[in-house]
């Protein structure tokens, strides 16, 4: 090897060394992303079944929510440290823009063609949930659906997952909110709605930095009537 060539694989080690860094990085942030949305899914889950046992409550279902997204914030195996992580996720869900619960159905919709006066004297209205299998099947004028349809509640929650690995939070979070639903580059693609769902953007606040949105639905028949109040 010349005197000219002594060196060589170390000034392409340090050329590639940024690269190689940022791909081990993203790989681990990946990873706790997969692991976040899956215990999301189960967490939905249990909000879901929360509202369909306490008439649509929302209360009990950011409850559900933070008792099934614990396990993001353990630190030991232990009751108290899963208390304190229980508290430290409805912290985390009490922040501005962190988490919403959409309640997709049923609707107001559904409440102007079935709904009757709460059984339990308190005033206000509730869609009907007893002796489902013997009442009329027929659709609704406003909601195109029948009162078990109804019945079956679909909530969906966004959360704004904090991105915890260094640099490359910052590059994932810059990827995700580059270009939104009707951003001039997804348009002139005939991107821009590429599924027909109207390329609405989220109700909710765009996550401010180092979190990115990540979303999960559950569908749960309703265990008690839902209450017009908790739409």
């Amino acid at each position: 090897m010349g005197r000219h060539e002594a060196g060589q694989a170390s000034t392409e080690f340090l050329v590639a060394l940024p690269l190689l860094i940022l791909l081990l990085f993203g790989i681990v942030q990946f990873s706790l992303i997969y692991q976040a949305r899956s215990t999301l899914n189960h967490a939905t889950m249990l909000a879901a079944r929360a509202a369909a046992l306490h008439h649509g409550d929302r209360v009990k279902m950011r409850d559900a929510l933070a008792s099934g997204l614990a396990p993001l914030f353990a630190k030991q195996p232990s009751i108290l440290a899963y208390n304190q992580a229980v508290v430290d996720a409805k912290t985390d869900l009490q922040g501005p823009g962190r988490a919403t619960l959409l309640v997709l159905n049923p609707t107001r919709a559904a409440f102007t063609d079935f709904a009757q006066a709460r059984l339990d004297g308190k005033g206000g209205r509730e869609l009907p949930n007893d002796t489902l299998n013997y009442r009329n099947t027929s659709r609704g004028t406003a909601s195109r659906i029948s009162v078990q349809d109804a019945n079956l509640l679909h909530l969906r929650v966004t959360w704004c997952y904090r991105l915890i690995v260094p640099v490359v939070d910052r590059v994932i979070y810059a990827t995700v909110n580059a270009l939104g639903p009707g951003d001039a580059a997804l348009s002139a693609n005939g991107m821009a709605d590429p599924f027909g769902t109207g390329g609405a953007t989220p109700a909710n606040r765009p996550c401010v930095k180092p979190r990115i949105e990540i979303r999960s639905e559950a569908f749960v028949r309703m265990q008690t009537p839902f209450y017009e109040s908790n739409l």
